[in-house]
């Protein structure tokens, strides 16, 4: 896949939306701090930094979910790459 430039991204979506540049930026913004957040407490949780519970308030049951799952099959290919069979 191609990758784009910022700019060009942004010029298309200026072009797309026909949103100010200023409220465009601050939506990038506000959106990119909320998905470094979430990658932040899943990491904390991981990590054993931050319970469950609290976790659970900042991600979401559906999203702590899918991390726990995902969590859970490293561990078990972990075990069968270390296992004898």
């Amino acid at each position: 896949m191609a990758q784009l430039d910022t700019t060009k991204e942004l010029d298309f979506l200026l072009h797309e939306t026909g949103k100010d540049s200023s409220l465009l930026l601050a939506q990038a913004v506000q959106e990119g701090i909320h998905i470094l957040f979430k990658r932040q407490v899943a990491e904390a949780y991981i990590n054993k930094q931050i319970d469950r519970p609290q976790a659970l308030l900042m991600l979401g049951n559906d999203e702590l979910e899918q991390l726990d799952y995902a969590w859970q099959a490293v561990e078990k290919d972990i075990a069968w790459g270390l296992s004898d069979v």
